[in-house]
């Protein structure tokens, strides 16, 4: 360091408030995560040296006819800090109440003649004390709070010592309030991740428990979730005649939200009238029932479809989902299923839903899927798409439905190169087999 204006004595101090906030931060958000307010106070005082020999941290009271409590002491290199409104000692009618209410810095080169009996009863190293620094500060809710440091001597601190002492308490009313934000949040988070857990584990309860059993088809399926639940939901429907109505279904959004309209969904689907077909006024009375009843942006989209396994065939109808994809056995081309226009539910009274039926043939493989599937990005940020899904199901469409289902997951996440699937995800291959 060269400079006119600054001796090396001056940098020395700049660079040990630097080693000393390096320290702070380090604790505070570095590999001390887990680290509690003892730990990091212990830390930034006795490895950096202290100017004073006492520190508290005084805040607002929690309960009436109490003037503050107190949350934090360090005294002789030890901390004791008090977490838990039932146990935060609190005091009234004394000098710290006095200096509990001042709301600009306050030195008092002696605060003998001013402790009081209830001051030393509450801390009773301040009876060895003279000097004290006072520094208005705030809790974590906003509310008043004040650092105290005291010495030893009387009139200990001149102006290097207060300049020190300034930045020392306000670091340490910092490390208390970020670690009491910190504490805070992490508690919100592990309360909302329960409740998150427990409507993931209700929604997974409204899925099929098995896989359908109907001669002439084989079946394999894959859900996945992004976050804790989803708006993802597939469904199966035994019908008479050896046919099955198939529903899969993507919620606009994620997380909680989704999960209750996806919920809805499943309940109107449930209580319909009468057999879940034909799929086009399956679709209709869904949607008809939607429509004002979700939040704003809420939507769903849906593929509906009955298979009839006797007359190898798929009636189906789609409200703005993704249109499967057909492997053709005798010919091995790859198709999409697909009708010309149906809005996603929830949208518009008339979502304009069609209906259209396709043969089917032994060996042919449908995928069904939801947006998960083809919008998974890879490092580049590329999308995985249709055109690789098409390709990994031409290649692996001999093979069981099971083993096609994993062929098309493991190449999705060979191409998303360890990146996390940003969207919920559901894979269903139906497979005819005679």
């Amino acid at each position: 360091m060269e400079s006119e204006k600054i001796t090396g004595k001056e940098w020395d101090t700049v660079l040990e408030m630097s080693r000393l906030f390096e320290t702070i931060n380090t604790s505070l958000l570095g590999g001390s995560g887990n680290a509690t307010p003892h730990d990091v106070i212990n830390l930034v005082l006795n490895s950096h040296g202290t100017a004073c020999d006492g520190v508290v941290s005084l805040y607002s009271p929690p309960f009436p006819g109490e003037d503050f409590h107190l949350s934090m002491e360090h005294f002789n290199g030890a901390t004791t800090y008090h977490g838990g409104l039932n146990t935060i000692p609190g005091g009234s009618d004394g000098f710290l109440s006095h200096l509990a209410t001042r709301r600009e810095p306050c030195l008092m080169p002696d605060i003998s003649a001013s402790l009081t009996g209830n001051d030393v009863k509450l801390i009773p190293w301040l009876g060895d004390m003279k000097t004290a620094l006072a520094l208005p500060t705030v809790g974590i809710t906003g509310q008043p709070a004040t650092t105290i440091l005291f010495a030893r001597e009387a009139d200990a601190f001149g102006r290097e010592e207060v300049s020190r002492n300034l930045v020392l308490g306000y670091a340490l009313a910092n490390c208390l309030l970020t670690m009491g934000i910190r504490q805070e949040s992490d508690a919100v988070y592990r309360d909302l991740d329960t409740e998150l857990k427990s409507i993931g584990r209700i929604q997974r309860e409204f899925l099929p428990k098995k896989l359908p059993t109907i001669e002439g088809l084989e079946w394999a399926v894959y859900y996945a979730t992004s976050t804790r639940a989803s708006g993802d939901y597939y469904d199966f429907f035994i019908l008479p005649d050896n046919r099955i109505g198939v529903i899969i279904a993507d919620v606009s959004g994620h997380g909680s939200p989704a999960a209750v309209v996806m919920a809805m969904t499943r309940l109107l689907l449930h209580t319909y009238p009468h057999d879940v077909t034909p799929p086009k006024e399956v679709l209709g009375n869904v949607n008809k029932l939607l429509v004002g009843n979700l939040l704003p942006g809420q939507f769903v989209t849906a593929f509906y479809s009955v298979i009839d396994a006797r007359e190898k065939s798929i009636t189906y109808s789609n409200a703005g989902h993704c249109h499967p994809h057909l492997f053709q056995a005798k010919s091995g081309a790859t198709e999409t299923i697909q009708t010309g226009k149906g809005l996603p539910l929830g949208v518009m009274s008339n979502g304009g839903f069609e209906e259209q039926t396709a043969p089917l043939e032994g060996g042919d493989v449908i995928i069904f899927y939801t947006d998960g599937l083809r919008e998974a990005m890879n490092n580049a940020r590329e999308q995985y798409g249709e055109k690789r899904l098409q390709r990994v199901l031409k290649a692996s469409a001999m093979r069981p439905a099971e083993d096609i289902k994993n062929a098309v997951l493991a190449d999705v996440l060979s191409f998303c190169e360890g990146e996390p699937l940003r969207d919920d995800l559901t894979i269903i291959v139906l497979k005819v087999v005679a």
